[in-house]
């Protein structure tokens, strides 16, 4: 209800706003070559050296190195992608994108163990010799761990010369509670992937139990994941044709177990698809309506105001602990990796686009372009938004979001060779030096507008919060 009640009187304020300047009208922001007139900024841009060198460990070499390797991994070069981000973790062990890092780094040790696994030895020997990465000055035998605890790390075993993979790396990610990747059924598939087994012959038959099993602990913790599928329908794992013959007990089981994953498969079957943004905090993403059944439903996924979403489907069900009916949605969350889908409250989000429609469009892509870390492509659609004298429901998250972009951005700048220093250089009104924390910061430009033209919108608190800039109004 008070959800409700704030985006209602959220609609009014923004109904009868007559502020129509955009940000550019409002700071004059055009591009500018010159900041001799931009103090402790104008002199840190000229300071900045030539080209960055390859071996500091500065923000831009280890974001550039993650970027790298995971662009090598998704286009299938998976030994250099596996040099890039092993290197990577090697150097940048205490990294924000350490568990993107490791998932896409797993995703190459599948590859290697199958089809080169001695360069595992051979490219980490190299590694350790090296002597790199944040333990580079301790002792010699405290630097890095030794290739045996490394591989018991990532989940390696070698035995009679010959390498396997458990999966280790993955399990880090699935317990690690501050992990920011969101796509846990993917983890955990890559996790349990080494387990399920070819089915060819008639001395197969406890492995098919084995890949039966592994099936329905899968769809039992991941019950809405879109991987269930694919493991269903995967011939190798599970042939139409058994070579062998199966007992009532294992009948049974291999009927129950395909009946109960073929209906979870079919309860997600879209049969619509239509585009709904959120106008709520903190709504959750479940794997179950809670209302239709006895057992605790699993958290996906957290979505916040003006997050987007495909709705797949829409039902109604009486829930007894309420006594009322509620409006339930599957919805399809995507992310640069993969799908979240699940069930989430559909009265926290809306489909009403009249008169923002091409607004919305800009929006979403500057809001996919952020979380897939393409900042300058971020920056550019956010501007657009806030360029647009039409005061919508966009214009504050957008705000924020491109102060976000600007601070990330200001992490970035370390050399003049870099489109990120042209862009400070285009936009100098944007950024300012701290001289105390020796950082190149957001400026207080986009908290003025936004208390301009929403003056009690509440992310003005979330920027200054969230900032040791002393924010006021000009």
């Amino acid at each position: 209800m008070y959800i409700r009640v704030c985006l209602i009187l959220s609609l009014l304020f923004l109904v009868s706003c007559n502020v129509k300047e955009s940000i550019g009208d409002y700071y004059k922001i055009k591009t500018i070559e010159n900041t001799q007139d931009y103090g402790n900024l104008g002199e840190f841009l000229r300071t900045l050296p030539k080209t960055e060198d390859e071996n500091n460990q500065s923000s831009y070499n280890e974001f550039s190195t993650f970027i790298k390797g995971r662009n090598q991994i998704l286009s299938s070069n998976y030994k250099e992608g596996f040099e890039t981000l092993a290197r990577f973790l090697f150097t940048y062990p205490s990294s924000y994108y350490e568990s993107e890092a490791s998932y896409l780094l797993g995703q190459s040790l599948i590859y290697l163990v199958e089809n080169d696994p001695s360069y595992i030895t051979a490219f980490y020997t190299k590694l350790i010799s090296e002597n790199i990465g944040e333990g580079n000055t301790r002792s010699d035998s405290g630097k890095i761990e030794d290739l045996r605890n490394i591989y018991k790390q990532l989940g390696i075993r070698i035995q009679d010369n010959k390498y396997s993979f458990n999966g280790a790396i993955f399990d880090r990610i699935l317990e690690d509670e501050e992990s920011s990747f969101p796509l846990k059924d993917f983890v955990y598939f890559f996790s349990i992937r080494h387990r399920f087994s070819a089915i060819t012959s008639e001395n197969d038959k406890s492995k098919f139990i084995t890949n039966l099993t592994y099936l329905e602990r899968f769809s039992d913790r991941y019950r809405t994941s879109i991987l269930q599928e694919s493991i269903l329908n995967n011939k190798s794992y599970f042939p139409d044709r058994l070579p062998f013959q199966l007992n009532d007990r294992d009948r049974k089981m291999y009927t129950d177990i395909m009946k109960t994953v073929r209906e979870r498969i079919n309860d997600m079957r879209p049969n619509m698809e239509e585009s709904y943004y959120v106008t709520g905090n903190g709504v959750i993403i479940r794997d179950r309506i809670p209302a239709l059944s006895t057992v605790r439903e699993k958290e996906l996924y957290k979505l916040y105001n003006y997050d987007f979403v495909t709705v797949l489907k829409k039902t109604n069900v009486y829930n007894r602990k309420e006594r009322e009916n509620e409006d339930w949605a599957l919805v399809r969350y995507d992310t640069y990796y993969g799908p979240i889908v699940g069930w989430s409250y559909i009265r926290y989000m809306t489909n009403d686009f009249r008169g923002i429609g091409d607004t919305y469009e800009v929006y979403k892509t500057a809001m996919n372009s952020y979380n897939n870390y393409d900042f300058l492509k971020a920056a550019e659609n956010f501007s657009f938004v806030l360029n647009n004298r039409d005061i919508n429901y966009f214009t504050d998250k957008s705000v924020y979001f491109l102060w976000k972009v600007n601070n990330k951005i200001g992490e970035l700048v370390s050399s003049k060779n870099s489109a990120y220093y042209q862009y400070v250089l285009d936009f100098p009104k944007y950024f300012y030096y701290n001289t105390n924390s020796s950082s190149l910061k957001s400026s207080t430009l986009l908290y003025n507008y936004l208390i301009k033209i929403l003056p009690n919108n509440p992310y003005r608190f979330v920027i200054s919060s969230d900032s040791d800039t002393e924010y006021g109004i000009d």
